[in-house]
Formats: C-alpha cells, structure tokens, sequence
C-alpha cells in the first residue's frame, strides 16, 4: 500500500489541477468581449497506477492522484463551417443588391423618370410634327428631341460602364487583404506548430486569431480547408490551393482587355490560372453565389455590353409568305427556308446558353444589352423609316463613289435605298437619304455613279412595271457637274458583328451633321417618283407612330414575349427592379441564416460570466479540499513521528 508520502503527493496534483482550472476560467472570464475568443475548458485525467500486489483473482492498485491531460477550445467544427458557407453567400448577394441599386440610380430614382423625360419627348415630337410637317419649329423640335435622347441614352450607358470600371478599385482591395490573409494564417500555422509539438501547451489564443481569420476570408471568399493532426491548416479556393501548411499563396489583379481596363483575378505563384470561372453562370447548387469579390466579378461582367450580345430569336416562314398572288404555294422554297430557320433557332439556342451564363449572369452587362437594343432598334426603325431600304440582287457592279474612288462589287444580295417610296427633303434638291441618326464614322449608304439605270426586278427575276407601265427604277437620275445624266446606286452599309464602328450603339451613335445644319433636309415631303406633288408624306408619320406601337421587341432571349418600345423600357426597368427585389430576398434569408448559425456558435463557444464564475467557486472549493487533504497527511505524518520518536 501508499505511504504517506505517496498521499502528499496526490494531494500536491490537486492543488495543481484546481490552480489550473482557476487559471483557465479567470482567461475565459478575462476575455468575455475579446472578439473571436473561444471559451476554454480544463480536461483532467487519472495519473498512472501504482501497482503493489497482485493475485490470480485481482490487482491492487495505488492512485497518484489526477492531472491536466488538456486545455481544450469549445467549438464546433460543423457549425464553423456551415456559418462560413452562409456568411460568404450573404456577402455575394450584399453585392448583387448593391450592384443593382447603383444600376437604378442611373436610371433615374426607381421608375426611370430621367431617361423616360427623354424617351417621352421624341415620342411627343413624332405626333407634332405629324400635325403639320411644314413647320419649321416642329421639324426643329423634332430634331431636338432626337439629340436629347441620344444624348441621354449615351450618359446613361456612360455612367453604368464608368461603374465597371469604378468596381476596380474595390476588387483590388478585397485581393489584397486575401493575400494579407492567407499570410497570417500561414505565420499562425507556424505558431501553433511550434507551441504545440513537444505536447505540453496548447496554442488556444493563437487558434482564435486564426479562425477569426477564416471568418473574415469567408466573406471575401468561399473556400474549403482541413486542419493536420499536427494543427496546420491547408485553405483551397476553387481547388487552388490559397495556404499550404507555412506557405501561402497569392493572387492578383490583371486587365482582361486594355478596351474595357477591367480587371480580372488570376493567381501569382500556384500554378493556377484564373481564380473564378467567368464563364459560367453562379450556381447555389455548387456553391458558387458566395464571396463579396466574385460578387463583384458576377455584378460587373467582363466587358461592355451593347445589342449583338443579345441573342435574338429567328423569325419562323409563314406559308402566306410563300404564295404568289394566284395563291400559288411554293413548297420548295418554303421547304428551303425552314430548314434554314431550324439551323439559324439551334444557333439562338446556343448563343443564349452562353448569354446565359455570361452577359445575361452580370446585372450591368444585361442591362447594357438590354439598353442597347432598345436604342438600336428605335433609332433604326425611325431611320428605315425615313431612309426606307429594299433587297436587290446585283449581277455584280464596278463603279466610281461619289468621291471617284473605284468600286466593285462582287455579285450578290444587297440592301439598296428605294429611291422612289424614300420621303424627300423640303431643298430645292428634293434630297433623299438623309437619315436622323448616323454612325459617328459609317455613312449610311455608299453612293456609287453608274453611267446606265438599274430597275428593281420581282420574284421571278422579271423586271417590276408601275401603274404608267414604265420600269420601277433602283437608282436616281442625275446630272453630273459637265451636263451628262448619271445614276446614283445607294447601297447601305449593312451593321457588322464584330465591327463597332458599323453599329448602331450607343456609343458609336451621334446626329446627322448635314439635318442639324440644315432643317430642310429631314425627309417629310411624298417622292415625285412615287407620284407627290408637294404633298407631305403622311403615310411615313403614320408608319412612325405605328411602328412606335407595335409589339416588336424582345426583352429576353429566353422568353418569346415581345413588347412595343413603351413596353419595353417599362419592362426592362421593372424586370430590373423584380431582380432586386429576388435578390434582396435572397440577402434577408442568408442573413437570418448567418446569424441563427453565429448564434448556436456562440451558445457552445461564447463564454457565460455565471457559468465561469460557477466554475471559478468549484475549482476553488477543489483547491481548498486539496490543501485541507495535505494538511491532514501532514498531521497524521507529524503525529505518527512523534509518537515513534
């Protein structure tokens, strides 16, 4: 059995073991409102048994009294990051939100009203103008209101690209303090390491710095991580590794165009290309709508958008259109069609799987498609309309421009002015093809001088006659400045994809010089080809106000709905007011979410003064009990040496 000295020393690793619980309560107690502390708990365990018989039937055993086997951090590692996931998606759809109001202040408060001022006044100034085309104060603030509205669409756009390229400043900031990040957790990952490896001490204080650490990152990004046996953390983001025991990563920010100045994030020194898809549109279901910097990303696109980025649904062949006017149906030309519109509706539904996950994923990029266009396509429609176009199939032409430059053109389809139906100018020249708005370094047509007349030709390839019998000409009679008569073939310089300069976008939109300077040459007069006699072409301000109101617009590829151009900017702004909304939703829920996960954190790793303070009487009551059990060996020792001496 023990000796008495054995019983000393299980006194001596009580008072130890109760100092040390006293010392770990009077930390938690001491750090109530540190932020990110996590409550400590003394974790105590049996010393070694001293064995002093044993017997075929039992063993007997001395206990050497306890001891501190741990100091253990009171956390749980689900709720760690299920809080992570639920922090770093309120953080993305924060951004969206903001994002999305930014875009509704551009366009003025809630409705639009700014823009809408504009978008009313060209609309006012069409039916005006309708009332009495001679007036020259009509024509004039018809010509104003045009100005007004491409002007305003231009700020508009201006302000929302000037916005993608403003997010710049904050996307550099939000990587910087990730690099900053996953440097201190790679230095505290050293720490840790280093205090802990001989298993003595526990590096608590500097695990909380580090898990404060990966709260913070987790609204800057999601990411996945997992802790070694011996306590360092490995940080991946998107299967990129950010920290990798003491080492950490970095990432920084690169222009993805030197047009756009935009700045994408790729990684520096891993090995690893881009750290986001862009590509690809954000998904709850992977995980991808978290983290406010590819919030940002998300929000702002990777370009700036104009109408072409907007798939546009093919127009179905009609039978009716495909009937002579015998009422002759041409199958083989009909059959021919459709085959082409089912392989030109497999491209929509390509291009629109892309939009979808590209500009139609970006707030700003969609809008900009959106705007564009709208404006585009008012701008043309009012254009085609004083300026109207018709197809013509050339055997192929060489020819001399207006300038004398030499022209050929290879044989083909074009689009040529229809020189007899075109509205005149009020000049004495009776001008036609003037449009409203042109392209700031593309003419509308290309004026080419042929030396003989060109007649436009119906379906079967004969050649149209008028009501008088005579030709339907496709070019306008001259003469030139030595007294010959020439003919003036006006082809249109068709809109190509991947030129801008050739659009009608916004950016690349401005007034016709030559009406701004000159009033009598906006087209409002009936062509003497088509039989005026100074009349004012009514039928085109009929044809305006109609084609204003007809339901021609598509909002949105992915639905066929269409809308006239009143609709369709009410459409778009409450479409873009709907999205807000959805997302604002979505923010509330992911808050609530985040708080009511932080809050269970809190309920196990939160230290309660009254618990602690229960704690601190019972450890004390320990020490006490402890000092009074060596107190009483002591005496019985003192006792039992007298009585021998």
């Amino acid at each position: 059995m023990g000796s008495l000295f054995t019983s000393f020393g299980v006194g001596v690793q009580g008072i130890h073991a109760s100092q040390s619980g006293l010392n770990t309560t009077s930390h938690n107690l001491a750090n109530t409102k540190t932020p990110g502390y996590t409550r400590q708990q003394n974790i105590n365990a049996d010393m070694p048994y001293q064995t002093y018989k044993v017997t075929n039937k039992h063993t007997s055993q001395i206990g050497m009294g306890t001891r501190v086997d741990a100091i253990r951090q009171i956390r749980d590692q689900f709720l760690d990051k299920e809080y992570r996931l639920e922090f770093s998606r309120q953080s993305f759809y924060s951004k969206l939100v903001e994002t999305e109001n930014e875009v509704e202040d551009v366009f003025g408060e809630m409705e639009g009203v700014e823009f809408r001022s504009a978008l009313n006044e060209i609309w006012e100034q069409i039916q005006t103008l309708s009332t009495d085309p001679g007036s020259i104060v009509y024509r004039k603030l018809f010509i104003a209101g045009g100005e007004a509205f491409i002007d305003r669409a231009y700020d508009v756009y201006r302000e929302l690209t000037n916005y993608q390229k403003g997010l710049n400043d904050e996307i550099s900031k939000k990587v910087k303090r990730i690099n900053e990040i996953g440097e201190e957790i790679a230095k505290y990952n050293k720490i840790i390491t280093q205090t802990e490896a001989a298993g003595v001490e526990n590096a608590n204080d500097y695990r909380d710095l580090r898990n404060l650490l990966m709260d913070e990152l987790a609204g800057l990004t999601y990411y996945t991580y997992q802790e070694d046996v011996d306590g360092k953390l490995q940080v991946y983001i998107d299967g990129a590794p950010l920290v990798i025991e003491g080492k950490s990563y970095h990432m920084h920010c690169e222009e993805l165009s030197e047009d756009t100045g935009m700045y994408n994030v790729v990684w520096s020194d891993n090995g690893f290309g881009d750290v986001y898809d862009l590509e690809t549109a954000y998904s709850n279901k992977d995980r991808t709508d978290t983290g406010s910097l590819y919030g940002i990303l998300t929000a702002r696109g990777r370009k700036f958008a104009n109408y072409t980025d907007l798939p546009v649904a093919p127009k179905e062949p009609q039978e009716k259109d495909y009937r002579d006017a015998d009422g002759a149906f041409d199958e083989d030309a009909y059959n021919e069609a459709y085959e082409q519109y089912e392989l030109d509706y497999a491209q929509f539904e390509k291009d629109t799987k892309v939009f979808n996950n590209t500009t139609g994923n970006s707030i700003i990029t969609k809008i900009e498609s959106q705007f564009d266009r709208f404006v585009h396509d008012m701008v043309t429609m009012i254009n085609d309309v004083l300026c109207p176009n018709i197809d013509f199939e050339l055997d192929g032409i060489s020819a001399t421009d207006i300038n004398g430059v030499q022209v050929d053109l290879e044989a083909g389809n074009y689009k040529i002015l229809d020189v007899v139906n075109s509205p005149t100018g009020t000049d004495d020249d009776l001008t036609i093809g003037e449009e409203l708005f042109k392209r700031t370094t593309t003419d509308r047509y290309q004026v080419l001088v042929l030396d003989a007349p060109l007649y436009r030709k119906d379906a079967n390839g004969d050649e149209m006659i008028d009501e008088d019998g005579n030709p339907v000409p496709a070019t306008l009679e001259f003469t030139d400045s030595e007294g010959n008569t020439k003919y003036k073939l006006f082809v249109y310089n068709e809109e190509q994809e991947d030129d801008i300069f050739s659009q009608y976008t916004i950016i690349n939109l401005q007034m016709n010089d030559n009406v701004l300077a000159n009033y009598s040459l906006l087209p409002v007069k009936v062509n003497p080809l088509a039989g005026g006699t100074g009349a004012y072409a009514q039928d085109m301000f009929t044809d305006l106000i109609s084609n204003w109101q007809k339901e021609t617009i598509g909002l949105d590829p992915n639905t066929l709905t269409v809308y006239s151009y009143d609709r369709y900017y009410e459409e778009m702004v409450g479409a873009l007011g709907t999205q807000g909304q959805i997302w604002t939703s979505m923010l509330e829920r992911q808050t609530s979410l985040a708080d009511d996960v932080e809050a269970q954190r809190q309920q196990i790793a939160g230290v309660s003064t009254e618990e602690e303070l229960v704690s601190l009487l019972q450890y004390q009551h320990a020490f006490n009990a402890a000092s009074r059990y060596i107190n009483a060996i002591d005496q019985m020792l003192q006792n039992l040496i007298e009585k021998l001496a």
